[in-house]
């Protein structure tokens, strides 16, 4: 919708940064049905000129890492409110046992659920 309402879809490319932008380097950079591929391409390469590493996505919703994200964090949410584990141990079995830097609600808390 955003694309056609433009009125330039083949121009429209969409680029998402994540917090802290000045810290994560990882941007999904989004394409429509409409998005011109030399366009595309140029997107990609500006986003390695500012130092950022691009991943492609087709325009869907919560494009990659927030599609997989989310219902991570809600299971985490989830096991908390029924007391199957506590907060402490959510986040450090994560960490520990899937590499993750954070857990995943501590990192529900950081970017605001």
């Amino acid at each position: 919708e955003m694309a056609m309402a433009s009125q330039r879809p083949q121009n429209f490319v969409g680029v998402h940064f994540f917090n802290p932008v000045q810290i994560m380097k990882l941007v999904e950079v989004i394409r429509t049905d409409h998005t011109d591929e030399a366009v595309f391409d140029k997107t990609l390469e500006w986003v390695k000129a500012i130092g950022k590493v691009p991943v492609k996505c087709r325009d869907t919703p919560g494009f990659i890492v927030n599609r997989l994200l989310v219902p991570n964090l809600m299971q985490a949410i989830l096991l908390l409110e029924r007391g199957d584990a506590n907060t402490h141990d959510i986040d450090v079995s994560m960490q520990l046992g899937a590499g993750h830097p954070m857990g995943p609600l501590h990192l529900a808390d950081y970017v605001g659920l």
